[in-house]
């Protein structure tokens, strides 16, 4: 099973500033994960570049990881 978790509100991010996102899932199941993840995704005039975070405590990270996708709006 997938699901959408929203922010309570929007998130302003600046440009050419890096953020990290992250989930805590919790559970005895495996979860699913992403693999062969992009370093670059341009979208219009928005780029998003991602990097490996120091924070990742389960080895996921750009090659894989739980986040599937992002939403925004410009």
């Amino acid at each position: 099973i997938t699901f959408a978790v929203w922010f309570d509100y929007p998130v302003q991010i600046e440009p050419d500033a890096f953020y990290t996102a992250s989930a805590v899932l919790d559970g005895n199941e495996l979860s699913y994960f992403g693999q062969e993840g992009m370093t670059e995704v341009q979208c219009g005039k928005v780029t998003f570049q991602f990097q490996c975070s120091s924070d990742s405590t389960n080895g996921t990270g750009v090659q894989g990881g739980q986040i599937p996708e992002l939403i925004f709006y410009a």
